[in-house]
């Protein structure tokens, strides 16, 4: 806007000058010599001033063009800078992000391990089941205990005496047989409907039908709360909380093994999965005490080797 405004300006003056020399030159015929010189005198004045202008005006003109110049490299120096900002930006957001694939990455592999490890776990109690199961049914039954009778008095007893013993040897014999012959078949019954319920909820936590699996698990604790199975149910009632990552409740259930089972061979897992529960709380400190509790307890278990690593690990991770 300011070039055309000094454009206008000099047109204008070009304009008036033109003007003063055609008036000038129409006057010439009626002036005296010496009103000529005079004129010519201002002229030439009027001409310096207005070349004066002209030139102060080229020199402003000449100004605006380097600001406009320098305005130019300014933006074009701004655009750079907003460019550079942009790529620096954008370079550090891939950075995040590749940071993220790398952590993901990584919990990816930690689950894999732990599923790994599960599967590991559950096929090593398969196999004690199936070792326990084969001792109980190669076990002798239990029976009543027969007493000896025996004759008191001289070594040469007499007839009737001999058959009176006989006779009370064979009334508490068949008293006995009937006994045991009654609760034999009660018994049997009873360990086969708690071996059939265990099994069945059993197969259902091994088909990855979990919650049905705790349904059936419970049902199992509350029907036979006294089984030699209540262990160990209670103990897969708390793997069944681990794997489905509800770990307030598996912490629940692996201390209702060490309280209400404290003598069961599934002590030492409950144990090592209570320290593995508390870990994924993040709850170290109380991870780290199970954990050294079981190795203190149960030095030569399978369990406490494992216990052995994750508290390497919870050490390497700075907790």
């Amino acid at each position: 806007m300011v070039a055309a405004s000094s454009h206008r300006r000099c047109a204008w003056l070009g304009g008036l000058l033109l003007v003063v020399v055609s008036a000038s030159v129409a006057a010439q015929s009626t002036l005296t010599p010496e009103q000529l010189t005079i004129r010519v005198q201002r002229m030439s004045d009027s001409s310096a001033r207005t070349e004066a202008a002209v030139n102060d005006m080229q020199a402003q003109m000449q100004k605006l063009s380097d600001e406009v110049a320098k305005m130019g490299r300014l933006i074009d120096n701004r655009a750079m800078l907003d460019m550079i900002q942009q790529v620096d930006n954008l370079a550090e957001e891939i950075s995040q992000l590749r940071g993220e694939i790398e952590q993901q990455s990584f919990e990816i592999g930690e689950v894999k391990k732990r599923q790994r490890e599960l599967y590991l776990d559950v096929d090593r109690r398969l196999r004690d089941l199936e070792s326990g199961a084969a001792a109980a049914a190669s076990s002798p039954s239990i029976g009543v205990t027969q007493p000896a009778t025996s004759s008191a008095g001289s070594s040469t007893p007499s007839t009737a005496s001999q058959a009176a013993a006989g006779s009370t040897e064979s009334a508490t014999q068949g008293t006995s047989q009937t006994a045991t012959a009654s609760l034999a078949p009660a018994s049997t019954a009873t360990q086969s409907e708690e071996r059939e319920a265990y099994q069945a909820a059993f197969d259902t936590l091994k088909e990855g039908r979990y919650k049905k699996a705790k349904t059936e698990l419970k049902t199992f604790l509350a029907r036979y709360p006294g089984s030699s199975f209540a262990g160990n149910a209670q103990y897969w009632l708390g793997e069944a909380h681990y794997v489905t990552r509800d770990f307030d409740q598996g912490v629940t259930e692996f201390r209702k093994v060490l309280n209400n089972y404290p003598t069961s061979n599934k002590v030492p897992d409950a144990m090592l999965k209570l320290g593995y529960t508390h870990y994924e709380l993040k709850q170290f400190d109380e991870a780290k005490a199970v954990l050294q509790e079981l190795r203190e307890k149960f030095p030569k278990a399978t369990a406490a080797r494992l216990a052995t690593k994750r508290l390497d690990r919870i050490r390497k991770e700075g907790h």
